[in-house]
């Protein structure tokens, strides 16, 4: 009797979107625990919601012109990412050259079909590992389409007082009326 052996397909290693932290040491552990913590969640969930939130982040920079959508599970970690405030505008600097506003969206806003159907091969476009998890659940496309994942003219920017100006020095808050 001969017994002949099939190649094994080779085991394709993909890279950690963790990588997407490299210039900040402890970054991402530090936002895992706050998503671990203030979710009530076990850490090694919480980290796989950072990395699949930096795959968005990662997806959305790649496709200035679409609408990447989130879902309720990634959108955990953009909300500790923000509240990490002086980290997270380093981040969108580097990422994409300008803050990353996040636009609540309105009650009972939900992905299209469209959006779903484009979200996903934009999330594998990165080349990192997209846990389908974290992408099968009620979505929504997040925010209006400016300026959440469009590109900001420099121009508009300086009429924000939330971005910074074209010397990098953030403006000062606006004065609050009583």
């Amino acid at each position: 009797m001969t017994t002949t052996l099939e190649p094994a397909a080779p085991t394709v290693t993909l890279p950690s979107p963790r990588e997407l932290l490299d210039y900040a040491p402890g970054l991402f552990d530090k936002l895992a625990a706050y998503v671990a913590k203030h979710q009530a969640l076990t850490l090694p969930y919480a980290e796989r919601v950072i990395e699949q939130t930096l795959i968005w982040f990662k997806a959305c920079a790649g496709n200035p012109s679409q609408r990447v959508g989130m879902t309720d599970a990634v959108d955990h970690g953009w909300h500790a990412f923000i509240l990490h405030s002086q980290d997270y505008t380093t981040f969108c600097e580097r990422m994409f050259g300008h803050y990353l506003h996040h636009v609540p969206p309105a009650p009972g806003q939900h992905m299209t079909e469209q959006e779903v159907a484009a979200t996903l091969p934009a999330l594998r476009a990165t080349g990192y590992a997209v846990d389908d998890m974290f992408w099968d659940g009620p979505g929504y496309g997040c925010c209006p389409p400016d300026p959440c994942t469009r590109y900001v003219d420099p121009a508009r920017r300086e009429t924000h007082p939330a971005h910074p100006t074209e010397t990098g020095t953030p403006r000062p808050p606006e004065p609050i009326s009583a």
